[in-house]
Order: structure tokens, then sequence, then C-alpha cells
């Protein structure tokens, strides 16, 4: 039997309460009919106790990269926090109306949550809620054997998210249901990004440069939402408006001169690293509204319908972009740099969808859900931009205002059947089929607004045919024992059909559009076994195996430009060709077993090995195998004490080095343990202590992360709960 979890941060803690109240109250009976034959009273029930309150401190300390710590266990590192971990309060206001307040408050982990509910029966609720937290990333940037890099003097990223929201309903009888919400949410702060292989055409030992990149997050989300529910007869019937608008000032900042050192196995020339700012300003509004209903025209026929229209406008205005290259890119002298100002754009979505959806129950034990979808979307996107360079002098050129824009409309079918059949014994058996259908015709053209003619332009039909199936069986022979049994096979076929295309510059190599791709297409096969024993009343086993595999095949054209201004030969169509494979078998074990009436142990590993082949001469193939695995132990010391351990492991070694090119995979081994000891002090009071530690290294060579992210953190906390 697994021993009680005194402590539970699912607000399930301590339900056990001591009371004197019952005993006085039989001693007091006892005394007042002494002598008597009168059976004495039922002592009075004892009231649960529901609300509490927790508190906590804690903090990490360790070696290594502070950053790594960071963005691996998402706390703030080598650094103390405390606060509330947990509230929860109800109160009574009357007979009929109860207020609820539930949340937390860490300082340092910046975690914050509050809600506040009141509800009135037979009336409705009214609710406000505010949280926060913050995700922490790592802006160490990459790293490659004998290249140049650069870091942050401050890796330490974060960004903090948000959400303030209040919500009304009206729950009275005979009445439809109505539910207003209002969100307001944010995203701010920095995260990490990257610039790989910035460099010279000169094969040298530094040609490679690696430079790490801030992304500055500053977006608003306001989400207006109406829902109204009735039921008529024996239909359920709803309707729901949407309105939602989003801003968005972010900027992405990769410069040698912005909170960056610069090293190198070779020189330290921060010249040889290429700056780059660019600065999006975005808006989009967006209405939405849809009308379901679920229709019960017996136990054993339902109907269930939706239809939704959507509508979304965006827009882009202000954006920049600006870089210089370093004098090494161009072999000692320097290149030009670019600037492009008034990065204008937007859009527009129009789009309809329809679902309808039968539960048909022909016979006992056979269920039949057939469903048909269908979706239609009209979109229309634009962008202009003032682009010019700038010589080694700082003089800029005449600038350039090249425009762009793509129509394209869209249809889509889908249907899918779905049957179940429990009508053998000890047995389920499933089947599910899904067909779809899309057909798009995509129009882009390019356009010199400086006089607005057409340069070049093409016209594509996209059509995509999906087709999925999938059969199961789950059994169940004995008391004990069940066997899952799944196997499924999916078809994607991608057809580009360029109808018409017209490329002015395509006879000097200047920017054209072109057909590339023609055919892009895949087909998986997973099949899936999965089997659960209990030998033993105390030992559970969970046994899994997956395995699945995708090819990719494609066909492309092979574009020479000053062939033709309307486009390539016939000739040049490429035969298809398998572009890629990738194998993956999974096998997994978890094993549950309860030694002793006090005591657990819960173990798990999984191991991957999965497998890419192309067959292009100049592109590698690689794998990415990985070994996970873990145990937890549980012991009841005493009826008020127990404590928990637990092990984990991750381990990869695919680290595939590349000299003056890019590298695949990863060669990382982490080890995380954890102690808990949790005492019940007094029947309403939990006090509990935790101790973690957590490693991370390269092995058995700096891989992508170049050692920079190793750490080796210990982490300890404690907490009291209190419940009253």
């Amino acid at each position: 039997m697994k021993p009680a979890n005194f402590f539970n941060k699912s607000k399930t803690m301590c339900p056990f309460r001591f009371s004197l109240a019952a005993p006085i109250a039989m001693l007091t009976l006892a005394s007042a009919h002494a002598g008597t034959t009168t059976a004495p009273a039922a002592p009075a029930e004892e009231t649960p106790l529901t609300n509490w309150i927790g508190f906590t401190i804690g903090g990490a300390f360790g070696s290594g990269n502070n950053a790594g710590v960071m963005q691996r266990t998402q706390t703030n590192g080598y650094a103390f926090y405390g606060g509330i971990e947990s509230l929860q309060f109800s109160q009574k206001i009357n007979n009929s109306t109860t207020m609820t307040l539930d949340g937390h408050a860490l300082p340092g982990l910046e975690d914050y949550e509050f809600n506040l509910n009141l509800t009135k029966a037979d009336v409705g609720y009214v609710k406000a809620g505010y949280k926060q937290f913050r995700t922490w990333y790592d802006g160490s940037g990459g790293y490659l054997p004998g290249a140049q890099y650069g870091q942050l003097a401050d890796d330490e990223l974060s960004i903090d998210r948000g959400e303030l929201s209040f919500e009304a309903g009206l729950r009275m009888e005979n009445v439809p249901e109505i539910t207003f919400a209002y969100k307001h949410a944010f995203r701010n702060g920095q995260k990490d990004s990257l610039t790989w292989g910035e460099g010279s055409p000169a094969a040298t030992a530094n040609s490679f440069k690696l430079m790490p990149a801030l992304w500055g997050i500053d977006e608003q989300v306001d989400t207006f939402e109406l829902n109204v529910e009735h039921t008529l007869g024996n239909t359920d019937l709803g309707i729901g408006l949407i309105y939602e608008h989003a801003s968005y000032s972010n900027s992405r900042t990769n410069t040698k001169g912005n909170n960056m050192a610069v090293t190198s196995p070779a020189t330290t020339n921060s010249s040889a690293f290429r700056s780059v700012t660019q600065t999006d300003n975005y808006t989009m509004d967006l209405f939405a509204g849809n009308i379901h209903s679920v229709t019960r025209f017996s136990d054993k026929l339902w109907l269930t319908a939706g239809f939704a229209y959507n509508t979304m406008d965006t827009g882009n205005n202000g954006g920049t972009r600006s870089f210089d290259y370093p004098y090494s890119v161009y072999r000692g002298s320097r290149g030009p740099d670019a600037q492009y100002k008034n990065m204008d754009g937007g859009g527009y979505v129009n789009q309809l969808i329809g679902n309808v959806n039968l539960m048909w129950v022909p016979m006992p034990d056979l269920t039949v859900t057939p469903s048909l979808r269908y979706e239609h979307e009209d979109q229309r996107t634009w962008a202009s931009i003032t682009s010019y360079t700038v010589d080694a002098n700082k003089i800029p050129s005449i600038p350039t205002y090249p425009a762009y824009l793509a129509d394209s409309e869209m249809n889509e079918i889908t249907g899918v059947l779905d049957i179940r059949y429990t009508g053998i014994s000890d047995m389920v058996l499933y089947a599910k089929g899904q067909w779809g259908k899309e057909d798009e015709n995509l129009t882009r053209m390019n356009i010199s607004a400086a006089d607005p003619v057409i340069r070049d332009w093409m016209s594509v039909d996209n059509q995509i045919s999906e087709q999925e199936y999938t059969l199961g069986a789950n059994w169940y022979p004995i008391r004990g024992l069940s066997f899952s049994l799944q196997g499924l096979y999916a078809e994607r076929d991608q057809s580009l059909d360029p109808t018409a295309y017209n490329n002015s510059a395509g006879t000097t190599g200047g920017q054209t559009l072109r057909p590339i791709m023609l055919e892009h297409d895949s087909q998986t096969s997973d099949i899936n076994l999965r089997m659960t024993w209990r030998p033993l009343s105390n030992l559970s086993l969970v046994t899994r195996y997956d395995y699945t595999t995708t090819e990719y095949n494609n066909r492309g054209v092979n574009w020479t430009p000053g062939t033709t201004a309307g486009g390539p030969p016939a000739g040049n169509i490429l035969d298809q060709i398998e572009s890629g494979n990738i194998t993956s078998n999974i096998v997994s074990e978890s094993v549950t077993w309860s030694p002793l009436s006090r005591m657990y142990v819960q173990g798990t590993v999984s191991y991957i090995w999965s497998q890419t082949d192309t067959p292009a001469a100049d592109t590698p193939d690689w794998n990415n195998n990985y070994l996970t695995g873990s145990l937890t132990v549980g012991y009841a010391i005493d009826d008020k004490t127990d404590i928990t351990g637990s092990f984990t492991y991750y381990g990869t070694h695919n680290y595939v080095g590349a000299a003056n090119s890019m590298a695949y995979g990863y060669g990382t081994q982490e080890y995380g343990a954890s102690l808990t000891l949790t005492r019940m002090i007094t029947p309403n009071m939990v006090w509990n202590l935790r101790y973690g530690f957590i490693t991370s290294n390269n092995n058995p060579m700096p891989d992508q992360t170049g050692g920079y992210n190793d750490f080796a953190a210990q982490m300890v906390s404690t907490g009291l709960q209190i419940r009253f």
C-alpha cells in the first residue's frame, strides 16, 4: 500500500483533524444520566477542515552555468525564493452565497496567482483572477569546435507571462445560460536566439562565426467572449462570439556592441561578427462567431453540428532591419551594410468551418460515429520595404521599393468514420478511417513601388490528399492482465502545379518567383503494443513497444536562370526521389511494487533509437537515440511521518561534429535526485523538508552547447501547511 502523502500540492493535504468536542460531550452526557438506562447520544459529527495556507522557502547553490540551471529547472537558479505556496479559503456569506479565494505567491520564482469567486445558488457567479509566471532562458548561444563564438555578458534571460481575467455567468432555471468573459494577457522580457554560420567564403579555421542574439518581447492581447447555451426539447443549442485584439512590439538584436564579450580559439577580433537589429510592430484584430447543437433522438442516435465564421486583419507598421558585414567576410575588404526601413505589411483571412457528427448504435455493443468537416478560407497578404545599402564610406545607395502580394483560396473537406465493438467477452475492438482533400490556389507577385509594374508572378494549384487508418484491440484475458495492440497507416500526397508563371528578371538571374517543388509525399506506419500485468497483489508491470517509420518523397524542378523568361524547359523536371526516411523504436517499462505495507517502489525506463537516412551525398545520416529512466521510493516511517526519494537519468550520445559546417546532435548526460521528508506536527499542521540535486554535462566531448551550459546544482526548501 502506498503510504499517505501528507504534503500534496494538489490541495488534498492532511484530511485529518483531532477534536476535544466529541470526548467532552460524551463525558457530560455520562454525568447527567448516571444511573439511568438511557443510551448516550451519538457524538457530534466533526466539521471537515476545508481551508488551508501553506508557506515555503527554498533556494539553490552549486557550480556551473547559472543560466543553464534556470532554463533546465525553470527556477531562479542559484538564489532564494519563498512565500505562499498554496492558499484555499471558502466562506458562506449566507445560505445561498459562497465566496472562495485560492492562489499562491512566490517572490523569487515570480510565480503569482489569485482567484476570487462569488457564487449565488440558482442565480449565477462572478469571478476574477490574476496570474503571472516567469519562464527562464539561457542566452549563451551555440558552439562549434574551431569556430569563433560570442557570449553575452549576462546570459540569464527570462520572459514574464500573465493574465488578468473576469467572468460572469447567469445560471437560472428555465433561462438560457449566459457567460461573459474578458481576458488581458501579456508577455514581455527577453529570450535567446542565434545566428549560425556567419563567416568568410575563404575556408579558414575561424571562418564560421557564432553569435548569440536577443529577442525583446512586448506583447498584449485583449479578448472579449460571450456564450449562450439553452435546451429546447431534446436539443442543446449554443452560440458564441469572440473579439480579440493583439499588439506586438518585438525586437531582435544581434550585435557585438550589446552586452556581449567575444572569445575565440584563435582571435578576439570582434569585427569578425555581423551586427543585426530588427524591430516589428504588429497588430491583429480577430472576430469569430459559432453556432453549435446536440440533438438526442434516442439513446442510440445523437447528432451534433457546428458552424463557425472567423475574420482576422493583421498589420505590421514601421518595422526596420539593418545589418553590417565585417571586413573579414569579403576576404579582407568591407562589404556593404544593408538597411531595410518602412517594413510595412499585413493581410486578412476569412474562414468558414462546418462540422457534422453522428453517433449511432445500430445494435448492442456496436457504436458507429461518422463525421464530416468542411473548411473554406480566403487570404490576402502584402508587404513593402524601403531597401538600400551603405558602402565602406557610409554612403547610401539609391533606395528601392519592392512590394510583395499573395492571394490564396482554399477549400478542404475531411471525413472520419469511427467504429467501436464490445460484443466479444473481455475484448474491445475499434477502427478509424480518415480521408481529407485540400485544394488551394496561390498567387504571388513581386512589384516595384517606384513604378508599380508587376515584375514577377506565379500561380500555383496546391492539392493535398490525406488518408489515415487505425486498427486496435484491448484484451483482458485474465484478472490482472491486459493487452493493447494498435496499428496505424497514414499517407499524405501533395502536388504543386505551377499553372502559370512569368519571371521578367529570370533571364538575368535577378529576383524571381519560380516553382521549386512539384511533389511532396509522405507515408507513415506505426505499430504499438502495451501490456499491463499485475502478477502479485503488490506488483504491477507496464511494458510498451512502439515502432514508427516515415518515408518522404519529393519531385523538384532544376531551374537555371537565363534559359527562358517564362520558366524552365519541360526536361528540367526531376524524377521523384526518396528524400528521407525516419525510423524510430521505443521500448519502455514501468514497475510499481509495494514490498511492505508502508513502502512502495516505482520505476520507469525508456530507450528510444531513431535514425534519419537521406540519399543526398553531402547530407549525413544522423541519429536521435537517448535513454531515460526514473526510480521513486516512498516509505511511511510512522503514522505521522513519511519519506520519499527519487532518481532520474537522461543520456544521449548523438553529437556529430563537422569542420566549418553545421554539426548535428547532442552528447549530454543528466542525473537528478531528490529527497522529501514530511511530518504531521499536529492534526492540522504539516511540515516538509526537500533536498534535490541535478547535474548536466556534455559527454564525451563538447557538443553544440560547448560545455557552457554544464552545471551541478543543489536545491533545498522547506514548507509548512496549516488547515483551518
